[in-house]
């Protein structure tokens, strides 16, 4: 399938939400051209920023396997993402086994079938714990209570430099300290447009709820 930058950026504000630490994994680079691996990792390149690691990896050639199993050993990994991504792949590849049942994605579709019907605990042979979960082809906002919440799911707005308004939720308040550090380039103007549209968007359809 192809990256759904969205779709990530949704499930990085989940895992923090729940304080869960969150890594990033790009599969099947065997398949992208450099140009295209080149691109990817430049849309990308915002997460280093705020400590969040990405592995660039490819089941089928055994790219990047084993740095990621050193990174995973003697932790416990739940792994999620959209259907055809490859996760029982990396997992079979993790556990030097072939537990899990794979399936192929639909070419004209870009998108995988479901192969995983539930959550399941595995052991690593080097120490640790993965989780398979199924894939999905949508992922909600965190429940976020108000304005507040959801700005403290930004590391990168951490930038200790201070707004006007100490209840600034940096939209269209004056001397915003987010908003310079986004025409400054301190902040990527794309991450910054995100936060907008979870702002817009938990406010008309969650923190309504709270009222």
């Amino acid at each position: 399938p192809a990256i759904d930058y969205e779709k990530i950026n949704i499930l990085i504000l989940n895992s923090l939400y729940n304080k869960i630490n969150p890594v990033l994994i790009i599969n099947k680079v065997d398949l992208l051209s450099q140009d295209e691996l080149n691109e990817i990792k430049s849309n990308l390149e915002y997460l280093s920023k705020i400590k969040i690691p990405v592995f660039y990896i490819s089941t089928y050639e055994n790219i990047g396997m084993e740095e990621l199993k050193d990174f995973l050993k003697d932790n416990v990994t739940a792994f999620g993402g959209p259907s055809g991504v490859g996760k029982s792949s990396i997992l079979n590849l993790l556990q030097d086994s072939r537990e899990l049942k794979t399936g192929e994605t639909s070419k004209r579709l870009r998108a995988g079938k479901h192969t995983t019907r539930d959550s399941r605990l595995l052991t690593l042979p080097s120490g640790g714990f993965v989780i398979d979960t199924p894939g999905f082809s949508s992922v909600d906002l965190p429940p976020t209570e108000d304005a507040q919440e959801l700005i403290s799911l930004f590391p990168e707005f951490n930038l200790g430099e201070g707004c006007k308004f100490n209840n600034c939720v940096h939209i269209n308040e004056p001397q915003c300290g987010i908003k310079k550090a986004v025409e400054d380039g301190i902040i990527p103007k794309e991450r910054y447009e995100f936060f907008k549209r979870c702002y817009e968007k938990s406010k008309n359809e969650i923190w309504n709820r709270y009222k």
